[in-house]
């Protein structure tokens, strides 16, 4: 990763701050869709600089990193985040700082914590009913995950989920096979600083 810019979104007293987490990163969706590959990949990652997994926090600045100057361009953020300007601030597209010490992943978590949401699945697919379903359950313990989360909209079927966020650190850069259409990945850092 050659270049980033920032997104930083200002404090407003009348908008929580994950309000407007769930716009900014609904927009940036759409952008990370308009680019991305046959693959359903794209060359442009994520960090959140301020994410506190113990204060269920991300933090009001999210960076965007890419190979070149082009490819944070073809987002065409002017465009997408119009109207959100009032609320956030967006820097110029600027180099990476030499003698990066330590990158991070940040993935996205997809917990499988609430075991009637398991069952009424299972019994859809396998064409069971719900108790049965939920019999398989009934000694597996529910999974809870402390990671920020950031509320989005399905464009198709118009259902709120949590996109969750879960950060690895590492020491050295791992190039991976690209970002997700929500700029993160389990294969490929970004840096920190």
């Amino acid at each position: 990763m050659k270049v980033y810019q920032e997104i930083t979104i200002l404090p407003h007293e009348e908008v929580h701050l994950y309000f407007l987490w769930s716009k900014v990163y609904q927009q940036l969706h759409l952008a990370f869709v308009e680019i991305e590959d046959s693959n359903n990949k794209i060359p442009v990652g994520v960090s959140f600089p301020a994410y506190d997994e113990l204060q269920h926090e991300l933090g009001r600045k999210l960076r965007l990193f890419a190979p070149s100057e082009q490819e944070i361009e073809k987002l065409k953020l002017e465009k997408w985040m119009t109207r959100l300007r009032d609320y956030i601030h967006v820097t110029r597209i600027k180099p990476v700082p030499d003698n990066i010490g330590k990158y991070a992943f940040f993935k996205r978590l997809q917990p499988k914590n609430n075991n009637e949401r398991l069952a009424r699945r299972k019994a859809k697919r396998h064409g069971i009913s719900f108790e049965e379903a939920l019999a398989t359950y009934e000694n597996r313990k529910e999974q809870y995950c402390t990671a920020p989360y950031i509320y989005i909209q399905s464009l198709s079927s118009r259902k709120r989920y949590r996109l969750i966020v879960a950060k690895i650190d590492c020491d050295h850069e791992q190039a991976g096979d690209g970002f997700s259409t929500y700029g993160l990945s389990p294969t490929s850092t970004v840096p920190l600083f």
